[in-house]
């Protein structure tokens, strides 16, 4: 395989589906606000980057 396509592979990364996140999250006992449900995953990591 090819370098190129090992690398975009590995850029893509694993992304759960939001269902599974929420479960996740209440397993830690932590729930998303109000304003935060319709979020995708993706939007909710920029929104909470450091």
């Amino acid at each position: 395989m090819p370098q190129s396509q090992t690398n975009e592979k590995k850029k893509s990364g694993f992304k759960p589906k939001m269902k599974n996140f929420k479960t996740s999250l209440s397993y830690e006992g932590l729930t998303l606000k109000d304003s935060d449900k319709d979020l995708t995953i993706d939007e909710l990591k920029r929104l909470y980057a450091r």
